[in-house]
C-alpha cells in the first residue's frame, strides 16, 4: 500500500514471488472459475501478435510487484507483449496509462484501480477503441471481467485468526491498534471486517486506533505514534503486509515485543511468511497469491479476446497462513 525508511525492507519487497527461491505455497486453485481461464484456454489462443498492459496502484506495494511478476512471467511463458505500469498511488498515472495503452493499440487492458469511478471514462475510452479491459482487485464499471477478493471475508479472516490469538492467549482483553485504507473507496469493508472479526472471537478486546496505514513507511510511523499514546497495546491487524511489516519494525524498535504481542496482516507477501516463520510477533497473513493471480488476470484477458466478456465475478480464494501451516510454504 508502498514505501521504506530507514529499514532495508524495500530492498526484500522487490524481489518477492511465489516461485524460483521464495517459499513455495501449498498448489492450489487460484480461483473457483479458473478452469475457464486457466492455460488450456491460453494455449488455445494464438499469442504471438497478442499485445496486453496492465496498470496497478503502486509498486511499492510489495503485493503488486508480486502481481506484476505473474503477469511478466505468464507474458513471457506465452510470448505476449506486455507493457506494465506503475500508477504511483495517483489516478493521473493511469489515466495517462490508459491515454498510452490505447495509442499504443493494445489488444487488451488490464486494471487494478486507484480510484474505481476516476477510470470509467478511461474504460469508455478503451472500448471506443475496441479495447477490452479486465478489472482487478478492484471493479471499474463497464470492464469486461473482474477478478478479486471478497473485501469482507478477506478482513473478516485475518481479524478472526488475531480474535482467537486474544481469546486464547490473552483471557479475552487486548488492546488493539488497525490499519486501514479507507481512501480506497473498496477496502473500507476489509477494514470493517478486520474488527468484526477480532470482534466476533474476543468481544472485549478494546479497538484504540484504528489508523490509515497502506505501506511500510506508514506503517512504520503510524505505530510508532500509538505506542507512545497508547503502549500497552499488544494487538495491530492491517489491512496488507506492507502496512503491518512496517508497524512490526516499529514495535521491535521500541522493545514492545512479547510473547503475546500479535502482528496479523494481508497478501502473505514473502517477508510475512518470513516473520511468520521466525516465530515472532508476526503471527499470521492471509494468502490470496498473488503471483498466480497476475497469471490469472493474463489468462483472463485472453479468454475475453477469444469469448467475448465474462459477466460472473472471479473470485481468488484465501486462506489464514500462521504457525500451524507455515511450514507448508517452506517445503522446497
Amino acid at each position: 500500500m508502498k514505501r521504506m525508511l530507514a529499514f532495508v525492507l524495500v530492498l526484500a519487497m522487490t524481489v518477492i514471488g511465489f516461485g524460483g527461491c521464495s517459499p513455495s505455497g501449498p498448489s492450489e486453485s487460484t480461483g473457483q472459475k479458473t478452469a475457464d481461464t486457466s492455460s488450456e484456454t491460453a494455449s488455445q489462443q494464438g499469442t504471438s501478435d497478442v499485445k496486453l498492459a496492465f496498470t496497478c496502484p503502486d509498486l511499492t506495494n510489495t503485493y503488486f510487484v508480486e502481481v506484476a511478476k505473474g503477469v511478466q512471467d505468464r507474458c513471457d511463458e506465452l510470448g505476449i507483449k506486455v507493457t506494465i505500469n506503475d500508477g504511483k498511488a495517483d489516478l493521473a498515472n493511469q489515466v495517462s496509462a490508459f491515454e498510452n495503452f490505447i495509442s499504443q493499440g493494445v489488444d487488451a487492458v488490464i486494471v487494478s484501480p486507484i480510484d474505481e469511478q476516476g477510470l470509467v471514462p478511461s474504460v469508455k475510452a478503451a472500448h471506443a477503441a475496441k479495447i477490452p479491459v479486465i478489472a482487478g482487485n478492484q471493479n471499474v464499471e463497464g470492464s469486461d471481467a473482474f477478478i478479486t477478493v471478497p473485501e469482507y471475508e478477506y478482513g473478516f479472516a485475518i481479524g478472526e485468526n488475531a480474535g482467537q490469538w486474544i481469546a486464547d492467549k490473552m483471557g479475552g482483553k487486548a488492546k488493539v491498534a488497525i490499519f486501514d485504507y479507507p481512501e480506497l473507496k473498496s477496502i473500507i469493508a476489509r477494514g470493517n471486517g478486520i474488527q468484526e472479526g477480532i470482534l466476533s472471537k474476543a468481544p472485549n478486546a478494546e479497538i484504540v486506533a484504528r489508523q490509515s496505514a497502506n505501506n511500510p513507511e506508514k506503517g512504520m510511523t503510524n505505530m510508532e505514534n500509538i505506542l507512545q499514546s497508547n503502549p500497552d497495546v499488544d494487538v495491530l491487524v492491517c489491512v496488507n503486509d506492507a502496512g503491518a511489516l512496517g508497524g512490526y519494525e516499529a514495535v521491535m524498535a521500541a522493545g514492545k515485543a512479547s510473547d503475546k504481542f500479535y502482528i496479523g496482516g494481508l497478501d502473505a507477501t514473502k517477508e510475512a511468511l518470513d516473520k511468520i516463520k521466525e516465530g515472532g510477533i508476526y503471527r499470521a497473513t492471509v494468502d490470496i497469491q498473488p503471483y498466480e493471480t497476475g497469471k490469472l488476470f493474463v489468462d483472463t484477458a485472453l479468454k475475453v479476446l477469444k469469448s467475448g466478456s465474462i459477466a460472473d465475478t472471479i473470485e481468488i480464494p484465501m486462506k489464514v497462513v500462521d504457525a500451524g501451516n507455515i511450514a507448508d510454504y517452506f517445503k522446497n
